[in-house]
């Protein structure tokens, strides 16, 4: 999955989070957990994409600046 499309899904994943804390009869706790859960999930899989290793263009020029 690309870095877009995990940010697409937190933000699904976010919206659906809150329409379950503002419903009326308030949604089972535990699915209200493991949607946040999943979202924490998420974002730890983006921040690890992010800091991952340096492209191939990226390391190359590092190394015509040296």
């Amino acid at each position: 999955m690309t870095s877009a499309e995990i940010m697409d899904e937190i933000k699904n994943k976010k919206a659906t989070l809150e329409s379950y804390r503002s419903s009326n009869p308030p949604t089972n706790p535990a699915l209200v957990k493991a949607l946040e859960d999943e979202i924490k999930q998420l974002e730890s899989s983006l921040s690890a994409k992010q800091t991952g290793p340096l492209s191939r263009r990226r390391s190359s020029f590092l190394d015509d600046c040296r």
